[in-house]
């Protein structure tokens, strides 16, 4: 990266810097919850981030995917029905996100811009700033290098910041909306140099080569997938181990399966997005009663083939994987995308 696309700032004057931007909208950050757990959350004051933390286990895509998303408010007067569309404009600035999560919301936002646009999502997307943190060694259940999701990246955030060795911040110029959140703390910035571009890649490099083995061969395993070539008897194996639980597809960054319901409000209803989960036995379930996967392992082919196959690596423009490892921590029955993708990948289910 030129290093007129990257400015540097000592550690001593981000207070100043985040202070100034929350001023001019939300800022939401890693912050240690009541229980000492890491969770995003709006911050009062620039000493609230957390910047030696492990990604929360509840992904910041609820903030421009909320669990219940509110769109319609419907109300009865006089014997007539009103529809009042429900708008959130707010601005806000995602601050110190892993890059896991950054590449989640591009998956995200190629999701939600593709087929009908969603407007609900375009327009909390267009008033969010990304701002993310690089990571300059792994997390312990990551897999990102395998995903092409970290640890650092070269495109798909606002400003992305890399801690360099001697208390600077490299901050990494993406868009015109990153360039947006220097503007008045200027003073604080000074361009950086080739040595301090140079430190930055090697941080990158040192930070890849710390993971070690990759833990998850998806080339592989789509190349299975996509030709029908992985047994029944295996989705049969897998799909004994899962319970059902969604843990995995709530804790996704790139899951987006919803339903919608009416909910009683002030004498009315307001129309809700939720989410849902493809795992549960009634996600597919139709009015007349017939399911289509019933089946455990119905349901495990369908979200791995819609993560991992070739269909939809060309339409979405990559795995619906970023490597975060939430799905590890949450799953109670090893079917998490490293284990399944490598038994995919073998032929064999270890359990």
């Amino acid at each position: 990266m030129p290093p007129q696309d990257a400015v540097i700032i000592a550690r001593a004057d981000v207070p100043r810097w985040v202070a100034a931007l929350c001023a001019r909208a939300v800022v939401i950050a890693p912050t240690a919850g009541p229980l000492g757990d890491t969770v995003f959350s709006a911050i009062g004051s620039p000493g609230e981030i957390l910047w030696d933390f492990e990604n929360p286990l509840q992904p910041p895509k609820q903030f421009l995917l909320p669990q219940a998303d509110p769109f319609v408010r419907i109300r009865r007067n006089n014997g007539h029905v009103t529809l009042e569309p429900v708008r959130d404009d707010g601005r806000r600035i995602l601050f110190n996100v892993r890059n896991c999560d950054v590449s989640g919301f591009r998956y995200l936002q190629g999701v939600y811009a593709r087929d009908l646009p969603d407007a609900a999502y375009a327009r909390r997307a267009d008033a969010t700033a990304l701002v993310s943190l690089a990571c300059t060694r792994p997390c312990p259940l990551g897999f990102c290098v395998c995903c092409d999701a970290g640890p650092f990246l070269r495109a798909g955030f606002d400003l992305q910041l890399v801690p360099l060795r001697d208390d600077r911040l490299l901050v990494e110029i993406g868009s015109e909306k990153g360039r947006a959140l220097l503007e008045g703390a200027g003073a604080l910035f000074r361009a950086a140099t080739p040595e301090d571009v140079a430190a930055r890649e090697t941080l990158e490099a040192a930070a890849r080569r710390d993971f070690g083995t990759e833990t998850c061969h998806f080339g592989s395993a789509m190349r299975r997938l996509s030709t029908r070539r992985v047994p029944q008897a295996l989705w049969d194996a897998m799909g004994d181990w899962c319970l059902e639980c969604g843990g995995c597809t709530h804790a996704c960054p790139t899951c987006y399966c919803f339903s919608v319901s009416d909910r009683p409000c002030d004498g009315g209803w307001t129309r809700n997005r939720t989410w849902d989960s493809c795992q549960y036995e009634a996600f597919t379930l139709e009015a007349s009663g017939h399911n289509p996967r019933q089946p455990k392992r119905s349901r495990m082919w369908r979200r791995f083939y819609h993560k991992a196959s070739a269909q939809y690596y060309q339409r979405d423009g990559g795995v619906g994987c970023v490597g975060c490892g939430r799905c590890i921590k949450v799953c109670m029955g090893t079917t998490d995308m490293p284990a399944v993708v490598g038994a995919i990948r073998k032929g064999v289910w270890h359990g």
